[in-house]
């Protein structure tokens, strides 16, 4: 009698056990959904966003959630863990800090939802969303807000990629210069334009004309933030 009722206790113990998981885990699922738009909030229209990125958050959050969850009460698994992520590396390289901080973000909330103290993560989700409010509507968000864009000018003539900046510039819109290439006599340029106001695309026209009138130019406002 005594095994069978140390055997229905950890039974219930198990249940009771997979019921704070399924929870936890319910739990970290909405809160990297709302990690996937508060990056999308905080990467404007005027600014390049990685959009595997955002959509990754919302696996990343349960998938660590899951595993802080596997290695909270075992000291052993926590340290094979530990020397098994140290070959765990970035194939391709993260390129910006905030772009590694909303992996952060998403370690931290994780960590709360698998030892169950949720107002760690939504403390966290709340104050990074009325930074992100400041940043982009009390700062200089509103008075410069504007469209992401590329600029590509493909000319015969001998022109340079100093002179196109430069003369891109006198029309006072922010320009970066991305890459060159020259085949067949014909030099192709690549520049991302930020801070694009509507009536920017005229002025990019009658500054491109203005070096080469048979000059190809197009100007590509995506639909999807592109990565950077």
């Amino acid at each position: 009698m005594d095994n069978i009722s140390a055997y229905l206790s950890s039974l219930d113990e198990v249940q009771f056990q997979t019921r704070e998981f399924i929870i936890s885990l319910l739990i970290s699922l909405v809160f990297g959904l709302a990690l996937k738009s508060l990056y999308s909030l905080y990467f404007r229209d005027n600014e390049p966003q990685d959009g595997s990125l955002a959509r990754s958050l919302v696996l990343i959050t349960p998938a660590l959630t899951t595993l802080f969850w596997m290695i909270q009460t075992n000291a052993v698994l926590s340290l094979g863990l530990l020397g098994s992520m140290s070959f765990v590396r970035f194939r391709t390289p993260v390129k910006r800090p905030e772009d590694v901080s909303f992996i952060v973000l998403a370690l931290a909330v994780a960590v709360s939802c698998a030892i169950q103290i949720f107002v760690i993560g939504l403390t966290l989700l709340c104050v990074f969303l009325i930074f992100t409010l400041i940043r982009n509507y009390f700062g200089d968000g509103i008075a410069k807000k504007g469209h992401f864009a590329i600029i590509t000018f493909n000319t015969k003539r001998d022109i340079s990629v100093v002179d196109v900046s430069n003369s891109l510039a006198t029309t006072g819109i922010n320009c970066e210069f991305v890459s060159a290439r020259t085949y067949d006599g014909i030099s192709s340029m690549v520049f991302n334009a930020s801070k694009l106001s509507s009536d920017s695309h005229d002025r990019i026209k009658a500054c491109l004309i203005s070096l080469d009138d048979v000059g190809h130019i197009n100007i590509f406002l995506p639909n999807d933030r592109l990565g950077a």
